[in-house]
Protein backbone atom coordinates (compact mmCIF):
# COMPACT_ATOMS: atom_id res chain seq x y z
CA UNK A 1 0.00 0.00 0.00
CA UNK A 2 1.24 3.68 -1.01
CA UNK A 3 1.08 5.92 2.01
CA UNK A 4 1.58 9.74 2.55
CA UNK A 5 2.69 10.85 5.82
CA UNK A 6 1.81 14.25 7.32
CA UNK A 7 3.21 15.70 10.21
CA UNK A 8 5.09 19.21 11.25
CA UNK A 9 7.51 17.50 13.07
CA UNK A 10 10.55 16.71 10.24
CA UNK A 11 11.94 14.30 13.12
CA UNK A 12 8.35 12.60 13.30
CA UNK A 13 8.16 12.43 9.61
CA UNK A 14 11.82 10.59 9.75
CA UNK A 15 11.04 8.32 12.43
CA UNK A 16 7.79 7.39 10.61
CA UNK A 17 9.46 6.63 7.50
CA UNK A 18 11.97 4.57 8.95
CA UNK A 19 9.66 2.21 11.18
CA UNK A 20 6.72 1.51 9.26
CA UNK A 21 9.21 1.36 5.80
CA UNK A 22 10.23 -2.02 8.10
CA UNK A 23 6.96 -3.74 6.54
CA UNK A 24 7.50 -4.71 2.94
CA UNK A 25 3.68 -4.37 2.46
CA UNK A 26 3.81 -0.67 3.21
CA UNK A 27 5.39 2.10 0.81
CA UNK A 28 6.42 5.80 2.06
CA UNK A 29 4.72 7.51 -1.31
CA UNK A 30 5.57 10.82 0.09
CA UNK A 31 6.06 12.96 3.53
CA UNK A 32 4.38 16.57 3.79
CA UNK A 33 4.84 19.10 6.78
CA UNK A 34 1.44 20.57 5.89
CA UNK A 35 -2.16 19.94 4.99
CA UNK A 36 -1.60 22.17 1.89
CA UNK A 37 1.40 20.08 0.87
CA UNK A 38 0.02 17.22 1.19
CA UNK A 39 -3.41 18.35 -0.77
CA UNK A 40 -0.58 18.97 -3.56
CA UNK A 41 0.94 15.66 -3.41
CA UNK A 42 -1.97 13.90 -3.56
CA UNK A 43 -3.22 15.81 -6.67
CA UNK A 44 0.11 14.33 -8.61
CA UNK A 45 0.68 10.84 -7.02
CA UNK A 46 -1.26 7.76 -6.18
CA UNK A 47 -2.16 7.45 -2.80
CA UNK A 48 -4.10 4.48 -0.52
CA UNK A 49 -3.72 6.04 2.32
CA UNK A 50 -2.65 9.21 4.29
CA UNK A 51 -1.18 9.09 7.92
CA UNK A 52 -2.28 12.62 9.56
CA UNK A 53 -1.19 14.63 12.19
CA UNK A 54 -3.75 16.67 14.04
CA UNK A 55 -2.09 19.62 15.39
CA UNK A 56 -0.68 21.43 12.48
CA UNK A 57 -0.08 25.18 11.97
CA UNK A 58 -1.93 27.34 9.07
CA UNK A 59 -4.23 24.35 8.35
CA UNK A 60 -4.64 21.53 11.19
CA UNK A 61 -5.31 17.72 10.52
CA UNK A 62 -9.38 18.18 10.82
CA UNK A 63 -9.43 20.57 7.99
CA UNK A 64 -6.90 18.87 5.72
CA UNK A 65 -8.70 15.77 6.50
CA UNK A 66 -12.36 17.10 5.37
CA UNK A 67 -10.42 18.84 2.14
CA UNK A 68 -8.96 15.79 1.65
CA UNK A 69 -12.25 13.63 2.05
CA UNK A 70 -13.73 16.08 -0.15
CA UNK A 71 -11.31 16.05 -3.05
CA UNK A 72 -10.16 12.63 -2.87
CA UNK A 73 -12.93 10.79 -1.55
CA UNK A 74 -11.25 6.80 -2.00
CA UNK A 75 -8.41 8.23 0.11
CA UNK A 76 -8.39 6.01 3.62
CA UNK A 77 -7.21 8.53 6.01
CA UNK A 78 -5.58 7.67 9.53
CA UNK A 79 -5.51 10.56 12.33
CA UNK A 80 -2.64 10.30 14.70
CA UNK A 81 -1.87 12.35 17.58
CA UNK A 82 0.41 12.81 20.75
CA UNK A 83 -3.07 12.96 22.54
CA UNK A 84 -6.75 11.36 22.59
CA UNK A 85 -9.65 13.55 23.67
CA UNK A 86 -13.47 12.82 23.38
CA UNK A 87 -13.76 16.05 21.68
CA UNK A 88 -11.00 15.55 19.07
CA UNK A 89 -11.76 12.38 18.50
CA UNK A 90 -15.95 12.75 17.53
CA UNK A 91 -14.50 15.61 15.25
CA UNK A 92 -12.26 13.41 13.60
CA UNK A 93 -14.77 10.86 13.03
CA UNK A 94 -17.76 13.01 11.94
CA UNK A 95 -14.75 14.49 9.48
CA UNK A 96 -14.69 11.05 7.82
CA UNK A 97 -11.71 9.62 9.40
CA UNK A 98 -10.97 5.64 8.95
CA UNK A 99 -8.97 5.37 11.78
CA UNK A 100 -7.40 6.97 14.64
CA UNK A 101 -4.29 6.04 16.60
CA UNK A 102 -1.43 7.30 19.01
CA UNK A 103 2.17 8.36 18.17
CA UNK A 104 2.68 6.76 21.81
CA UNK A 105 1.26 3.47 20.00
CA UNK A 106 3.85 1.00 19.75
CA UNK A 107 4.86 0.39 16.12
CA UNK A 108 3.68 -3.28 15.81
CA UNK A 109 0.53 -1.67 16.77
CA UNK A 110 0.54 1.14 14.25
CA UNK A 111 1.31 -1.34 11.49
CA UNK A 112 -1.67 -3.28 12.15
CA UNK A 113 -3.74 -0.81 12.61
CA UNK A 114 -2.41 0.99 9.04
CA UNK A 115 -3.52 -2.53 7.71
CA UNK A 116 -7.10 -3.10 9.14
CA UNK A 117 -7.50 0.64 8.00
CA UNK A 118 -6.18 -0.42 4.27
CA UNK A 119 -8.76 -2.99 4.22
CA UNK A 120 -11.43 -0.83 4.61
CA UNK A 121 -12.02 -1.59 8.86
CA UNK A 122 -12.72 1.38 10.98
CA UNK A 123 -9.98 1.17 13.84
CA UNK A 124 -9.50 3.18 16.87
CA UNK A 125 -6.60 2.98 19.70
CA UNK A 126 -7.75 1.44 22.35
CA UNK A 127 -6.28 4.29 24.52
CA UNK A 128 -8.10 6.91 22.47
CA UNK A 129 -11.74 4.97 22.21
CA UNK A 130 -11.52 4.71 26.05
CA UNK A 131 -11.10 8.63 25.84
CA UNK A 132 -14.38 8.54 24.14
CA UNK A 133 -16.69 6.70 26.99
CA UNK A 134 -19.81 8.14 27.59
CA UNK A 135 -19.17 9.35 31.11
CA UNK A 136 -16.27 11.67 30.18
CA UNK A 137 -18.24 12.76 27.59
CA UNK A 138 -21.19 13.91 29.97
CA UNK A 139 -18.90 14.54 32.61
CA UNK A 140 -17.91 18.04 31.61
CA UNK A 141 -22.10 19.19 32.32
CA UNK A 142 -23.11 20.71 35.38
CA UNK A 143 -26.13 19.21 37.33
CA UNK A 144 -28.60 21.76 36.04
CA UNK A 145 -27.46 21.43 32.34
CA UNK A 146 -27.84 18.08 32.83
CA UNK A 147 -31.43 18.29 34.25
CA UNK A 148 -32.06 20.02 30.78
CA UNK A 149 -30.59 17.56 28.91
CA UNK A 150 -33.28 15.09 30.18
CA UNK A 151 -35.69 17.25 29.27
CA UNK A 152 -34.58 18.13 25.72
CA UNK A 153 -33.94 14.22 24.77
CA UNK A 154 -37.89 13.48 26.26
CA UNK A 155 -38.79 15.57 23.39
CA UNK A 156 -39.66 19.43 25.04
CA UNK A 157 -39.54 22.52 23.39
CA UNK A 158 -37.26 25.16 25.24
CA UNK A 159 -40.30 27.13 26.72
CA UNK A 160 -41.65 23.54 28.28
CA UNK A 161 -38.45 22.93 29.93
CA UNK A 162 -38.27 26.59 31.01
CA UNK A 163 -41.95 26.29 32.81
CA UNK A 164 -40.98 22.71 34.17
CA UNK A 165 -37.42 23.78 35.81
CA UNK A 166 -38.51 27.22 36.74
CA UNK A 167 -36.10 28.54 34.47
CA UNK A 168 -36.27 31.24 31.54
CA UNK A 169 -36.34 30.40 28.27
CA UNK A 170 -33.63 32.18 27.29
CA UNK A 171 -31.74 30.48 30.00
CA UNK A 172 -32.37 27.19 28.48
CA UNK A 173 -31.71 28.45 25.38
CA UNK A 174 -28.07 29.99 26.09
CA UNK A 175 -27.66 26.20 28.62
CA UNK A 176 -28.03 24.16 25.34
CA UNK A 177 -25.96 26.41 23.30
CA UNK A 178 -23.11 25.71 26.27
CA UNK A 179 -23.88 21.64 26.10
CA UNK A 180 -23.37 21.99 22.74
CA UNK A 181 -20.17 23.79 22.34
CA UNK A 182 -19.13 21.06 25.68
CA UNK A 183 -19.54 18.18 23.67
CA UNK A 184 -18.80 19.30 20.25
CA UNK A 185 -22.39 18.72 18.48
CA UNK A 186 -24.33 19.95 15.66
CA UNK A 187 -27.86 20.70 17.11
CA UNK A 188 -30.17 18.99 19.78
CA UNK A 189 -31.11 16.33 18.10
CA UNK A 190 -27.56 15.23 18.23
CA UNK A 191 -27.90 16.07 21.90
CA UNK A 192 -30.48 13.96 22.55
CA UNK A 193 -29.22 11.20 20.18
CA UNK A 194 -26.38 11.14 22.52
CA UNK A 195 -28.36 11.04 25.76
CA UNK A 196 -30.14 8.14 24.83
CA UNK A 197 -27.12 6.15 23.74
CA UNK A 198 -25.86 6.63 27.41
CA UNK A 199 -28.59 5.74 29.07
CA UNK A 200 -28.96 2.25 26.70
CA UNK A 201 -25.54 1.65 28.00
CA UNK A 202 -26.94 1.69 31.34
CA UNK A 203 -24.75 5.12 32.53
Amino acid sequence: MKLLLVDDDALVLESLEILLSEDPSIVIAGKAEQGAQALSFLQNHPVDMVLLDIQMPVMDGIETLQRIRAEFPRVKILMLTTFADYRTLHRCLESGASGFLLKSDSTEKQILTIKAVHQGLPVISEQALRSFSEDQLFSDLKEREQEVLMQLAQGLSNKEIAIRLCMSEGTVRNMISVMLDKLDLRDRTQLAIAYWQRKSRGR
